[in-house]
């Protein structure tokens, strides 16, 4: 799962703070940096991360993939006996019911073939939060290529079978990822993209591509098996849910 940096913040300026101590000029007032914390992201009901997504037809050339509304609803489900940190579904909640549910809305570049070779499906809400998925293009188009002389894929077989794909969701700044999912597509063409999926262990680790931080050590282009868990986290999670997008 790519990463991408933040912007550098401003600086400011000592020059003005010398110019401050002239003579007949009163000394600014100084500027107040702080901000409110940024509210986390809710649960939902649950139920509403189980429902199926809606039905189409599924175009494997991987071409023409355009869409600017949409989202995911997707569930993080912590094993009995253990304990996160993370937000619960509710009061109450047990560890034996510890199901949370969120909705994020489609972000990002419309067009998801960013880099080339994968499907970059982006969601986004308030702060830190977020989700996204990832796949290789070739799972949709079954390792079929374009002609050497440019143009769409030649289209693959009838889509019967989920595929595999990465999945990660940050919420209240903890980042879950697992590149072990199993993504069931019931749409892909250029009218709307939708699917559901599963991920039956998703680690808790440092680099969150929502809430990027200069200080970890990782290449935000080095492909690994699965990501590596903070040291001393919890056991992993299971995340689950469906997403839809439309142009």
């Amino acid at each position: 799962m790519r990463t991408r940096g933040a912007g550098a913040l401003a600086a400011v300026s000592a020059a003005a703070l010398l110019l401050s101590g002239c003579a007949g000029e009163p000394t600014p007032a100084p500027v107040s940096t702080s901000t409110a914390p940024t509210p986390a992201a809710r649960p939902i009901d649950p139920a509403k991360c189980a429902e199926k997504p809606p039905r189409g037809s599924v175009d494997r050339g991987g071409h023409g993939l355009d869409f600017r509304s949409g989202d995911i609803r997707i569930a993080i489900t912590e094993p009995a006996g253990t304990t996160t940190g993370l937000p619960a579904a509710g009061s109450g909640a047990t560890s034996d019911d510890a199901t949370s549910c969120y909705e994020f809305t489609r972000w990002g570049p419309s067009r998801p073939d960013v880099p080339p070779d994968s499907l970059l499906f982006v969601f986004k809400g308030t702060g830190t939060d977020g989700a996204q998925i990832e796949f290789p293009i070739s799972e949709l188009t079954g390792g079929t290529v374009p002609p050497a002389g440019g143009g769409p894929r030649p289209t693959a077989g009838p889509l019967t079978k989920p595929i595999n794909a990465q999945v990660g969701v940050s919420v209240d700044g903890v980042y879950h990822q697992s590149s072990a999912c199993q993504l069931s597509i019931s749409g892909m063409s250029g009218k709307f993209a939708a699917g559901s999926f599963t991920c039956p262990e998703a680690s808790r680790v440092e680099a969150n591509p929502f809430a990027p931080n200069d200080d970890v050590a990782y290449d935000a282009d080095e492909k690994s098996a699965s990501p590596q868990p903070d040291a001393g986290t919890p056991p992993t999670v299971v995340l689950s849910g469906r997403f839809q997008l439309t142009p």
